[in-house]
């Protein structure tokens, strides 16, 4: 097997993002020019040559349709049942299953030497661009510079485009060959420019990491970034279970994690009835849908897919097609068939409603977080009812009531 060594060296993002502090300034004045020429500066200062920043920012110029799509905010929190509808289809699932039997002598190898189950880099790939058949066609240079010098988010696109210009210098592409989300992820797993330049693997062993049409790099660069990150060798990153009756749903909580021995003397245990293997981990136990949907155990794994995306419905998306990808079943719980998702101006007002009752005191912001969860919990035990987190039409309404 090949050695293998990642394409460029790790960096100090901390550093730089120190380095184009004066970018969310410019960015507000409107001069984006200014704020280009700021970015080119800190990116030749840290080696990337003159000519390689000049000649992929001389022209570039604002991207209407990234600051469109970076402006839409969702009008609706999706359920659980909606987001895995969207994500697992049977359609997917086989697809999954034929890929990752068709490029087994390259995943295999990866798999013991990073100890990321090839059906993990499999599902990632697929709910990430469905296979590399949707891996984005902006240009990449193009949006991080917009997102950098328009947005609000400016110094994390600043640092992401100072990123992007070392992957030109040291990688052999081109501004035209860089393409990607509006966003700037790119490639078949959607890496930012910082997880390439920090995670990225010549596999092939060619000089260069190629993440659109190399999937030896693919495949190689996620395991790389999953096992740095922390993942557990073979462990599942959650298993549905199931909880006994009576259960305290005030454990049902992220932030709580108790030993396997302890949720077991609990009487939780896996779906089908089978007592939880103990992987000498602490775990905790959610319930995305409320009581009435699925429980999942979450392994340490499954925060390692949430440092690669910071949605629980996503973690818990990858997981579930990994599973079947695998050979594994389905859910055995479905998520309630009525579950209605709420609309982000319902999220608003609860969280003001929440605010004005002493339980809420974090942003109002409608998105329906874990400490927005919390507080529906807090609201939940004050007024008797079960107390899972999870805003149905009922606990809405007695919120209305509790709050006018």
């Amino acid at each position: 097997m090949k050695a293998v060594r990642p394409l460029l060296r790790p960096i100090a993002l901390a550093g730089c993002l120190l380095a184009v502090a004066s970018v969310p300034a410019m960015a507000q004045s409107g001069d984006f020019r200014a704020c280009l020429d700021a970015i080119r500066d800190t990116a030749v200062g840290q080696g990337v040559p003159q000519g390689t920043a000049d000649q992929a920012l001389r022209t570039v110029t604002p991207d209407p349709r990234v600051l469109e799509l970076d402006g839409r905010q969702p009008e609706f929190t999706l359920t659980l049942g909606r987001y895995l509808a969207n994500a697992i289809s049977a359609e997917r699932i086989a697809k999954g299953q034929q890929m990752l039997a068709r490029h087994r002598a390259v995943l295999d190898p990866i798999e013991r030497e990073y100890g990321v189950q090839a059906s993990y880099l499999v599902s990632f790939w697929g709910l990430e661009t469905n296979y590399g058949a949707i891996m984005g066609d902006f240009s990449v240079i193009r949006s991080l510079a917009t997102l950098a010098c328009r947005s609000k988010r400016a110094a994390f696109f600043a640092n992401e485009l100072v990123q992007a210009l070392k992957i030109l210098a040291n990688n052999h592409m081109t501004v035209a060959q860089m393409k990607g989300s509006w966003a700037g992820a790119m490639g078949n797993t959607q890496f930012m420019p910082s997880t390439y330049v920090n995670y990225a693997v010549d596999r092939d062993g060619n000089g260069r990491v190629d993440l659109w049409t190399s999937l030896p790099d693919v495949f190689a660069s996620s395991a790389n970034f999953l096992s740095r990150s922390g993942w557990k060798r073979g462990q599942p990153s959650h298993d549905e279970v199931v909880l006994p009756p009576g259960f305290d749903y005030a454990r049902v909580d992220l932030s709580t994690e108790r030993p396997v021995r302890e949720w077991q003397s609990l009487g939780v245990r896996y779906a089908d009835g089978r007592p939880l293997a103990d992987f000498g981990e602490r775990a905790a136990i959610a319930q995305p849908a409320g009581y009435r949907g699925p429980a999942f155990m979450l392994w340490p794994n499954y925060k390692v897919i949430m440092i690669w995306n910071r949605s629980q419905l996503y973690a818990i998306s990858v997981g579930e097609l990994a599973r079947q990808i695998a050979g594994g079943p389905g859910l055995m719980q479905p998520p309630p068939a009525d579950d209605q998702p709420l609309a982000r101006e319902t999220v608003i007002d609860m969280q003001g409603r929440l605010q004005r009752l002493g339980l809420y005191g974090d942003e109002i912001d409608g998105l329906l977080g874990p400490r927005t969860r919390a507080a529906i919990r807090d609201f939940q035990i004050r007024a008797r009812v079960v107390a899972d987190g999870y805003p149905t039409a009922d606990t809405v309404a007695r919120l209305r009531a509790a709050a006018p």
